[in-house]
């Protein structure tokens, strides 16, 4: 009777309050490089992430670290290293980033592309439904040495698109280049709702070696190039980037923004120095771009302000110059209250009937509230439901542990939700030494009655047990971390870790000619 009209239907008009809701700034740092297959041997990182020589001189770090790797060594003895540990580089990243408490989220490579998240520890529970794509673009698709590696993820209810990506080379390669973006944007597909595509996210990170080069090849030479950046001409040269020309005829990235590099063209440079190499044309091919959609939601105005962005000449394995960016962006919406709770408080006929008496485009009550939260009177529900771990007095070593955890109202057990057990203080996500699926009810809601039902719902008290096959090291102190999974393509969430235990060997029992 009360079915839903279409959205074309005029909406009563009620006052708009602009940002009514919560935000907090979150600040990303970015970075890019085409290491050229050179391994971090004898380098500091510290500069390249805009970090003092120590931790504790170190002041207003940012809430991420992105980088993004080209041409990372991807020879078959490195691949097989990387089965059973991080890469090199993740390593190298990773000894400078933890001894300032930051934990690695999520890693991506293809070949020779890489793409690490870092996350400051204190936000570890505010992420979800991390996942990662990858296109292949080397060889019509066939091969990896160029494409992108991708990785998408909820801060505090925003969506973030992170591509890191390695076009096609050389100069006469632009329509090359634009078919590589094409194919690209295409491909990958993600899955999580309303967020399948990268251009569906409310920030988009884009960077890499674009390969993009100056035209002109017939007229600007190398060494004319080399000049114009000695004489500080970079504003004339810039007018000659393919990937600015591109971008105004809409051509590739059209929907993506930068702000002009003002620093001298990243590539090419002889190794070990900051000369460049005159066999290939100086260009920009190092870039970090963004999108914004800021419309996404009613009665606010997502925002990305880009605080710098600049290469780092002192670094000179490479045959590239690195580039970095840092963004502030606004997220974390912080609902007063719910179109849910305004549901469960207001659902009866009497308010039902005075709203239809007041707005006669309204056909049912889900119209009313949907009314209520476009013109910001009641706010949508952004809640971050986590798990919590009841404290483990006692874990024994070669005995089976039973654990408890609660699952909050509204909670959405996943078909593939699992617990593992991480050391104290850990540095990545993927260091877990044991874990265990959750029992999940899904599959046996057939069985349950209507009152059984209604309790999975509820907060509840859950149970479960380690096997004795679980060996942890003495003299350490471990958490449980609970992940919240749907077991596609590694889609993910951490939603709740534990206080930290010991463990304990129980003491043998005495034998028979021990006891007096």
């Amino acid at each position: 009777m009360f079915g839903r009209k279409s959205s074309k239907r005029r909406r009563k008009s009620y006052p708009v309050k602009q940002d009514h809701r919560a935000y907090n700034a979150c600040r990303i740092y970015i970075v890019t490089w085409n290491v050229s297959t050179k391994f971090p041997e004898n380098i500091s990182l510290n500069k390249l992430l805009g970090l003092e020589n120590r931790p504790e001189q170190d002041s207003h770090l940012p809430d991420f670290f992105v980088i993004g790797l080209q041409e990372v060594n991807a020879q078959p003895q490195n691949t097989l290293y990387n089965l059973f540990k991080d890469d090199l580089w993740t390593q190298k990243f990773k000894e400078v980033l933890k001894e300032r408490d930051y934990v690695v989220i999520k890693t991506e490579q293809m070949q020779g592309l890489l793409l690490s998240v870092f996350a400051r520890r204190k936000h570890l529970l505010h992420l979800r439904q991390v996942e990662t794509e990858y296109t292949r673009t080397g060889l019509g698709g066939i091969w990896g040495n160029k494409g992108a590696v991708s990785i998408r993820m909820n801060v505090y209810g925003s969506s973030i698109c992170l591509v890191n990506a390695h076009l096609a080379a050389h100069d006469h390669m632009l329509e090359e280049r634009i078919n590589d973006y094409e194919r690209i944007v295409q491909e990958q597909k993600f899955h999580v709702k309303a967020k399948e595509t990268i251009f569906d996210h409310d920030y988009v990170f884009w960077f890499g070696d674009l390969n993009f080069r100056l035209t002109g090849e017939a007229t600007t030479s190398a060494d004319e190039i080399r000049a114009m950046v000695a004489r500080d001409e970079l504003k004339q040269l810039i007018e000659k980037d393919q990937l600015l020309l591109v971008r105004r005829e809409g051509r590739a990235f059209a929907q993506l923004q930068e702000r002009l590099p003002q620093f001298p063209p990243t590539f090419k440079f002889e190794h070990g120095s900051n000369e460049y190499d005159m066999k290939r044309r100086p260009a920009w091919t190092d870039r970090i771009l963004y999108a914004v959609n800021e419309n996404n939601y009613r009665n606010v105005r997502l925002t990305a302000e880009q605080t710098s962005y600049k290469s780092h000449p002192s670094y000179s394995i490479s045959d590239h110059k690195p580039v970095t960016s840092e963004f502030t962006l606004k997220v974390n919406r912080k609902p007063q209250y719910s179109g849910e709770h305004f549901r469960k408080q207001h659902n009866n006929r009497l308010s039902y009937k005075l709203a239809m008496a007041n707005n006669t485009d309204v056909h049912s009550f889900d119209d009313l509230v949907t009314d209520l939260i476009d013109y910001g009177q009641v706010y949508e529900d952004t809640t971050e439901r986590t798990v919590s771990f009841k404290p483990i007095e006692l874990w024994l070593v070669g005995e089976p542990n039973t654990i408890e955890y609660v699952i909050p109202n509204g909670f959405e057990e996943g078909n593939a939700d699992w617990i593992g057990i991480y050391r104290e203080n850990f540095t990545s996500l993927s260091e877990y030494l044991a874990y265990e699926y959750t029992e999940t009810y899904k599959d046996k809601q057939h069985q349950l009655n209507e009152q059984q039902l209604q309790h999975m719902q509820n907060t509840r008290t859950v149970q479960l047990t380690f096997s004795e096959n679980v060996s942890l090291p003495l003299g350490t102190r471990y958490q449980l971390l609970y992940f919240q999974s749907t077991g596609t393509r590694g889609v993910t969430g951490l939603v709740g870790i534990s206080p930290a235990f010991a463990v304990e060997k129980r003491c043998p029992s005495p034998s028979f000619d021990e006891i007096d």
